[in-house]
């Protein structure tokens, strides 16, 4: 068995979306990076390198690996990504691979397709008439136990995790990935859902990444394209402006970020981790990490408040916070 390590890094550049998980646990196409590189080395790795011991603690208990000292991680081929808007890069290179290399589902598929490409569901799916999955530019995925409810519009390069649910009329276009148990309606278009996340209405998102436990508000839309038609510029969460060298950009949520019906997020917004915005003007950008904003006032949601909704809202689910993830949490919080 290949012996090889891989490395939590970047975690500054790439939050919020590396706050509560290794860098290398974020979904950058259908898979997430350990995932597509286990799959390309043929086993897991043997341990991990981490220089935060607190972080190191969140990251064995959501992978089941060990923390190593005095290694090298292994070299591979696969794109470095470094900042949010990377994952948009190479979204659409990494999803056709995951797609192309991913177990067969094997199932037929009775909804109503088109186009060339390969459309794999698994018999566990359920898909409502009136469905369309249109493989005219790329392959589509359903996994396990997903729903995809009445009239909704499915378009490939794409791939809807297990246990997902797809709306009513949803519209989801190319270059979408849904991570497992996450609800999505609307329009939506070259995103990611890291898994868990809700954002079940009407409204449009778009060129975006959304952490877990996000919750979006019915009307919610985001602009990812400037009316100059230029490049993205998007400050970070300490303020510092970064050009993204892309035309096409819209926000970036960290985990556990709640949105009230009808919120307005420009292009380029990044919202920090427990960000809670119900507020009638645009989405400040940034958006500190537990900022609680409304039109009356912007304070900070308190760690313990923001901790009892957070394990209401997981346990929903049948997924409790572990002891690591709220350390990390809370030094998040007194940062």
């Amino acid at each position: 068995m290949t012996t090889w390590y891989i490395k939590d890094e970047y975690q500054e550049s790439l939050a919020p979306l590396s706050d509560l998980r290794a860098t290398f646990e974020q979904r950058t196409g259908g898979l997430t990076t350990l995932e597509r590189l286990t799959q390309q080395m043929g086993c897991a790795p043997s341990g991990f390198l981490c220089d935060d011991n607190v972080r190191a603690a969140m990251i064995s208990a959501r992978t089941g690996l060990s923390r190593v000292e005095g290694e090298e991680p292994t070299v591979v081929e696969h794109p470095v990504i470094k900042t949010p808007w990377d994952v948009l890069a190479f979204l659409p290179e990494l999803l056709a691979r995951d797609l192309q290399h991913a177990e067969p589902l094997g199932s037929e598929c009775d909804a109503q397709c088109c186009g060339e490409y390969h459309i794999d569901v698994h018999h566990s799916a359920s898909l409502f008439p009136g469905v369309v999955l249109d493989a005219s530019k790329g392959a589509i995925r359903i996994e396990e136990d997903a729903i995809i409810r009445p009239n909704a519009v499915i378009c490939g390069p794409c791939w809807i995790g297990a246990h997902c649910t797809i709306t009513d009329g949803a519209v989801i276009k190319s270059n979408t990935v849904l991570g497992p148990h996450c609800k999505v309606g609307g329009e939506v278009g070259g995103t990611i859902f890291q898994g868990y996340a809700n954002k079940s209405h009407d409204g449009h998102l778009g060129d975006s990444v959304v952490g877990e436990w996000v919750n979006i508000g019915a009307g919610t839309t985001n602009s990812n394209l400037l009316n100059t038609y230029g490049n993205v510029i998007v400050s970070d969460l300490g303020g510092k402006r970064h050009r993204t060298e892309r035309q096409f950009v819209g926000c970036f949520i960290g985990d556990h970020a709640k949105f009230a019906i009808c919120s307005t997020i420009m292009t380029g917004t990044i919202i920090g981790t427990g960000a809670m915005v119900a507020t009638s003007a645009m989405v400040p950008a940034p958006t500190k990490r537990f900022a609680w904003i409304t039109d009356a006032v912007e304070r900070v949601y308190q760690i313990e408040k923001f901790l009892t909704v957070a394990k209401t809202v997981m346990g929903r689910r049948e997924v409790e916070l572990d002891n690591a993830t709220e350390a990390v949490l809370r030094n998040l919080a007194n940062a």
